[in-house]
């Protein structure tokens, strides 16, 4: 019987090391905060505000939450070598990861760019940044983190990938990540975020505590 290969191992932790940098990025930032800001709607002022005064939660979340995109690229890479290892899905999937975790840590630099410029920006340069921000951390990270869940699910079931349910759920969740590409313009669609958030949580611990291979039989060696 032959298992997993044991290059492909070491992505579990990474998953669960995503989910938690980011819980915890939230939980630091709600902390530090000294007011609060909802960015699709924020003025300039409130922007400027939020930037100069709690500048301490944006470079904390912002520490934690980079730590959050290196783990979603190292759980890409791990699951293309182990889902299929030097075939045409691996690279398709380590491109998704990565393609997550860039939109993911861009949104990290943006967020304490604006920390760094608040106090002299003008109302112009504040509002855009602040969109982008949004749209880097939000539609295009989560965009880019569904077509990761549905190559990973639509790969893995054909190739015995465990837990089965999670792979099935998958394929249900990943065109919902794509609504988010929607917020850009339709800015109310960025409050489902927390709930795409949630369920992607659920989808990448499934996977990266209880993932792995069907063992397979190979041939006895004469």
């Amino acid at each position: 019987m032959e298992l997993e290969p044991a290059a492909g191992r070491g992505w579990r932790p990474a998953g669960v090391g995503f989910v938690v940098a980011f819980v915890a990025g939230l939980v630091a930032s709600s902390a530090l905060a000294k007011t609060s800001l909802y960015l699709p709607d924020a003025s300039a002022a409130q922007l400027r505000e939020y930037y100069t005064g709690s500048a301490a939660a944006v470079v904390t979340a912002a520490a934690l939450q980079a730590v959050a995109a290196v783990c979603l690229a190292w759980f890409g890479v791990g699951l293309a070598r182990t889902l299929d290892p030097g075939g045409p899905e691996a690279g398709r999937v380590r491109w998704a990861g990565g393609a997550a975790a860039a939109a993911f840590g861009a949104s990290v630099a943006l967020s304490l760019l604006l920390v760094a410029i608040a106090d002299d920006a003008g109302d112009g340069t504040l509002k855009a940044l602040g969109r982008l921000t949004l749209a880097c951390g939000g539609a295009l990270h989560l965009t880019a983190l569904g077509a990761l869940v549905w190559l990973v699910s639509r790969t893995g079931l054909p190739v015995g990938f465990r837990p089965r349910w999670a792979l099935r759920f998958g394929l249900v969740l990943a065109p919902l990540l794509a609504v988010s590409l929607v917020s850009i313009v339709v800015t109310p669609v960025t409050r489902l975020e927390p709930l795409w958030r949630l369920l992607s949580a659920i989808w990448m611990i499934a996977v990266a505590t209880a993932g792995r291979r069907r063992a397979v039989a190979t041939a006895p060696q004469s």
